[in-house]
């Protein structure tokens, strides 16, 4: 399964951050700083976020003693988008966590494939995934042609944009309580993991999903209506 961001927050890993980050100047002070770099907040850092990605792969790649944490780190910025490859290349007869297996594999031998000139690329960030897809495409042994009779891809219906009020502390356990007698696809859970607990936004969302923004936003609006009329009949 893919981490959360309080897996990062093990004893074990804070200190390696804490570790790496006093030798490589790179990364910012703290792991709160790094998640934060890499996650949607900091979209306006570009050149911030670049050389602490590159940095954090070289690391990685050097088989540094912090490396499983470096991995972990990784896993969690990301975790919103590789579960939307889950949830989109999923085989017909698999379940959703064989995928999300599958798509952690192709993104860690994504981090220690990349040249030295790669990681220096200021669309790194963006390279990342369509590596990640490629791999997992050819691992699945998928081309465009085989990929309706093949897989199973959520259908073109929900995308959230705004969240919906919650008035709790744990917001993500409102979501969840809020959806759970829902029919959704793998795919819209995925969306609104990504939303809700990873904090990216609708255009974001669209970017790692290869889709156009009036298309997520036109499938979130349906599926707003959705849960507010669910909210409504438990009220």
């Amino acid at each position: 399964m893919l981490p959360s961001k309080q897996d990062a927050f093990t004893p074990a890993s804070t200190t390696d951050y804490l570790a790496l980050a006093a030798r490589e100047p790179a990364l910012p002070p703290t792991l709160t700083d790094f998640l934060a770099l890499l996650g949607p907040a900091a979209k306006t850092q570009q050149a911030a976020r670049q050389a602490a990605l590159s940095a954090s792969i070289h690391h990685l790649q050097a088989g540094v003693p912090e490396a499983a944490s470096i991995q972990l780190w990784l896993l969690v910025s990301y975790a919103p988008a590789l579960q939307a490859l889950a949830g989109r290349y999923r085989m017909t007869g698999s379940s959703l966590e064989e995928t999300e297996s599958s798509v952690i594999m192709a993104f860690l031998e994504t981090l220690m494939g990349l040249g030295e000139g790669r990681l220096t690329n200021p669309c790194l960030a963006h390279e990342l995934l369509r590596d990640t897809k490629l791999r997992l495409r050819v691992a699945q042994g998928l081309r465009d042609y085989q990929r309706v009779a093949k897989v199973t891809i959520a259908p073109d219906e929900v995308v959230m944009q705004d969240h919906v009020p919650d008035e709790r502390v744990d917001a993500y356990q409102s979501l969840q309580d809020l959806i759970q007698d829902m029919p959704l696809t793998d795919a819209e859970r995925g969306l609104l993991v990504g939303l809700y607990v990873y904090g990216y936004s609708l255009q974001e969302m669209a970017s790692m999903l290869g889709e156009a923004y009036d298309t997520t936003q036109k499938r979130h609006n349906r599926l707003l209506k959705r849960l507010r009329q669910k909210r409504e009949r438990i009220s």
